[in-house]
């Protein structure tokens, strides 16, 4: 019987040949890797996310800190009674409505102003010296400012309130009337003045011809008043009248009341023609150009009453500079 020797070997190491024809093996390629400092892939994307890791706790440490100190700050402000308003002024309206106006700040700036919120209405820093959205809130207010007195520790805030001028009604019908006393409240008595249900909106405007509140819808003499048929919608802060055209409406408006008209209401049909007309019972009716001074008119409407036609007369057109056209 025959014994066979069978060596059992490990089987030769792999090799790698390089481009000069040398053989290496796998521990000398990786060897000859680290040397030249070239990593794999999967080393890199480690590396990165350890990274990413720092970068992002050190954000949140540094987020944390700032936060931190801040409502620090805050809190050493709040408490402070360097910041501490110890008396608040109200100028430029009656005090009774002063006081309301000071309410209605502070509810205001409590809803939209988280700063106010917190440091609240006694802090000088809370307040701010051009509450525009305040402002814009309240039309009635031409300008309103905030002024800040560190030494004394006060506060006053100025208003510059929209005086009544006239009002400005939409178009509609006057058919349908009662009669009032004042604003807003009806009556069965005769006062001369009246109110109808089926007219447009109604608002007062100032000087400057701003729509600035809500004016019951009236039809009366006592007060300076435009009839608007244009069909324009307007809201509040909207002017009734480019400036150009305003200037001469408010001359108007003086014109009649020295000229003895009787009536204070002017209506406006087309606005591409600038033109409006007066119309009374007791007087012809009076055209005028709101592009054109109406200064020369009250010498004009003086010489035709003085020629003694003016009672018959159906209307009066000075819509044309120093020209009067009548019959």
């Amino acid at each position: 019987m025959k014994h066979v020797a069978v060596s059992f070997l490990a089987p030769p190491p792999r090799c790698f040949t390089s481009w000069h024809g040398h053989a290496f093996t796998g521990m000398t390629m990786r060897a000859i890797l680290y040397r030249m400092n070239i990593r794999r892939p999967t080393d890199l994307r480690k590396k990165r996310d350890k990274q990413d890791v720092r970068k992002k706790y050190f954000i949140a440490v540094a987020g944390v800190v700032f936060l931190s100190l801040t409502g620090l700050a805050l809190l050493a402000v709040k408490q402070s009674d360097f910041f501490t308003v110890r008396a608040v002024e109200v100028s430029g309206v009656p005090a009774v409505y002063g006081e309301q106006v000071l309410r209605d700040m502070k509810a205001f700036s409590r809803e939209h102003s988280l700063l106010f919120r917190f440091l609240g209405a006694d802090n000088m820093l809370a307040w701010s010296g051009d509450p525009d959205e305040f402002l814009d809130a309240n039309p009635q207010f031409k300008t309103l400012r905030v002024q800040k007195d560190p030494v004394h520790r006060a506060i006053k805030i100025v208003i510059d309130v929209r005086e009544k001028f006239g009002v400005w009604c939409g178009a509609g019908s006057g058919d349908d009337v009662r009669f009032i006393v004042d604003e807003g409240t009806a009556t069965a008595t005769e006062s001369g003045v009246t109110v109808s249900d089926t007219m447009g909106e109604c608002y007062w405007f100032d000087r400057d011809g701003v729509l600035f509140a809500k004016a019951p819808q009236v039809q009366s003499e006592l007060f300076n008043r435009v009839q608007d048929s244009t069909g324009r919608a307007l809201v509040l802060r909207d002017k009734i009248l480019p400036d150009r055209l305003f200037v001469n409406m408010v001359k108007i408006f003086a014109l009649l009341e020295v000229a003895d008209i009787n009536t204070k209401t002017v209506f406006l049909r087309d606005l591409e023609l600038e033109e409006v007309f007066v119309d009374s019972v007791s007087d012809p009716t009076l055209y005028f150009s709101l592009h054109e001074s109406p200064d020369f008119a009250l010498s004009a409407i003086d010489a035709i009453k003085k020629s003694g036609g003016w009672g018959g007369l159906g209307y009066v057109d000075l819509r044309s500079e120093n020209r009067a056209y009548y019959r």
